[in-house]
Formats: C-alpha cells, structure tokens, sequence
C-alpha cells in the first residue's frame, strides 16, 4: 500500500508541475491556456487557492508574466549588440517568437537563449540582416567561454625550462575556452562600434577565434593560413614538433617567412593568451 501511495503521490505531482510549466509559458496566457488544455478554471483551483482579491487565474498570470520578463531580460544581457542593432522593441517582439518556437527545457536560465542564433536565421529580424545571426553566435560564444570548464595552461617561464628535445615531443592542446567560428562577414570590425548607427558589415569571410583568458573571454581575427591549420590540429591534440610540420606544409599558402619561425611566433602568442595546455 505504501508503494502505492507513493506512486500516485509522484504521479500527482509530475501533473502538477506539467499543468504549472504549460501554462506559465502559455502564448496568450494562463486562461487561453486552460482552454488549449481541454482544461477549465476548477482543474488550476484545485491545486492553487484564490481569493477576493486575485483568482487563481491571475495568480498564476502574475507567474507567467515574470517568467517571460526575467528571460527578456537575462537574453538582453546576454546579446547586447543584438539589442543595439535591432532596438528594444524589436528585440522584445524577437523574444517573444522566440520562446513560442522554443520553449526552455532546461531550468538553468544560462541555456535560455542557447538556440537564438540558429532561429535568427529564419526569422525576419535575420532575414533582413543576414549577419545579426552570426553576431548573436559569437555573443552567445562569449557566454559559454565564460563558463567553460578550466585548464592550467602552459606559461613561457615553464617552456624555457625544457631541453630541445622535450620541447619537440611535448603534447599540448588547445585550453577547453576556446572555439573557431567561420563567417561569411566581417564581424569583428563591427564589434566595438556604435551599433545604435546603421550597421554594414563587409560580405566577405571570416575566421575568429574566441578564448577565456582568467575571466576575460577576448576574439580576434584569424588572418594566417598557416596559424589557422596550426590551431585545428592543436584541438585535436598535437605535439610541438607536429604543429610546426603543419606550418611547414602550409608554406604554399599565403603565409611570409621561414615557417619554422613562423610557427614559434604563434605557439609563443597562444601561450601569452593563456590558449596551450599539456597533454598527458
């Protein structure tokens, strides 16, 4: 029996808690979103209690209206160039779309707007300008660097120690706060701009890269070939000695110099960055 009691008592909730999430994230309201439901006003008063006041309807509108407001407002935070470009009431009305087409399903407010990007592509807003999706990424990257998992990274006073041939075996990768994203604009030109001023960023491609560095999430433009081969076979896990034989592989590519020396002026740059860890 009490097996069975526990049953029904979980059952129980598990409705509750659905009836509650469906319709504080109801379009139109709690009261459009009995009736979507089936439902009628006496299911909600059964587990929420009005009074003279506020029924139980409104109760729960009150709910529903901060849920939609606290998201706007963390997603405001979250894509502030966005907002600029766009305007608040736009942004707002953005939103608004947005969480009707993608309800959170998941209760940490940092995954809130984790699909914004992508939906921007098919919504007006990025219809019309076909780059506001790829700055809402590398918005959205910024925040996921910021919270990413950490690293001890490698430090130049550490590499000095090592004698040549350790220096050539040792394995290293990319610290974990990293990503590479590809556009078809030129973002970073617009990044620090008034974005209140009409925005055109140049069509052509572009490749950034993007790292935490301590508590700072900093990207800057990958404009060497041969640096940007170096930093894929660097995320996969290399030794010294192999990503320099990748910037020599790439001397056909646009790339000026001896390419050993080359390869030893960006493997000093990403370890100033904080971007190099040892493997194992």
């Amino acid at each position: 029996m009490a097996a069975k009691s526990s049953g029904t008592e979980s059952q129980s909730l598990r409705h509750v808690q659905a009836l509650f999430y469906d319709l504080v994230t109801a379009p139109s309201g709690v009261e459009s979103g009995l009736i979507d439901r089936g439902s009628d006003a006496a299911e909600l008063e059964a587990i929420i209690r009005g009074d003279a006041r506020l029924s139980a309807i409104e109760r729960l509108d009150i709910y529903a209206n901060m849920y939609f407001y606290r998201i706007l407002d963390v997603l405001r935070d979250e894509f502030p160039r966005v907002v600029a470009v766009v305007g608040d009431v736009a942004f707002h009305d953005l939103i608004t779309d947005y969480l009707l087409a993608h309800r959170p399903q998941n209760p940490s407010l940092r995954e809130a707007g984790s699909r914004l990007p992508p939906y921007l592509v098919q919504h007006a807003l990025g219809l019309a300008r076909p780059w506001l999706p790829g700055l809402a990424r590398l918005e959205r990257t910024h925040r996921e660097l910021f919270d990413g998992a950490d690293a001890v990274p490698l430090t130049l006073v550490g590499l000095r120690r090592l004698p040549p041939e350790a220096f050539a075996t040792m394995g290293v990768r990319l610290c974990p706060t990293h990503a590479i994203l590809d556009s078809a604009f030129a973002l970073s030109a617009i990044w620090t701009t008034c974005l209140s001023e009409p925005v055109h960023p140049e069509a052509r491609s572009e490749r950034l890269l993007v790292w935490r560095q301590d508590f700072e999430v900093r990207h800057r433009v990958i404009d060497s070939a041969g640096e940007s081969a170096m930093l894929e076979a660097a995320a996969e896990g290399a030794t010294m000695g192999e990503l320099c034989d990748v910037m020599t592989a790439a001397q056909n590519q646009p790339d000026a110099g001896d390419p050993a020396a080359r390869a030893f002026q960006f493997l000093a740059r990403w370890v100033d960055d904080g971007l190099l860890t040892a493997t194992a």
